[in-house]
């Protein structure tokens, strides 16, 4: 399915030079992640929660690269 496919948005890539950008964007993913995975769950849609999850563990992995904290 097209919707599955990685985007930006749920990508594990870098997106910024500066550490503290960085950290910042991560947290950014990831509370865009959670929201969406919670709406999902509550109007019982799967794709948005499986979206929403990966988005999720995407901003957590950019944040365990990243060494601003």
């Amino acid at each position: 399915m097209a919707h599955d496919i990685d985007r930006p948005d749920d990508s594990h890539a870098r997106k910024h030079g500066d550490s503290v950008a960085e950290e910042t964007s991560a947290t950014g993913q990831r509370v865009k992640g959670a929201i969406k995975e919670a709406v999902g769950d509550a109007i019982d849609d799967e794709s948005m929660e499986n979206k929403g999850a990966r988005e999720n563990a995407a901003g957590k992995d950019r944040q365990r690269k990243n060494d601003a904290v």
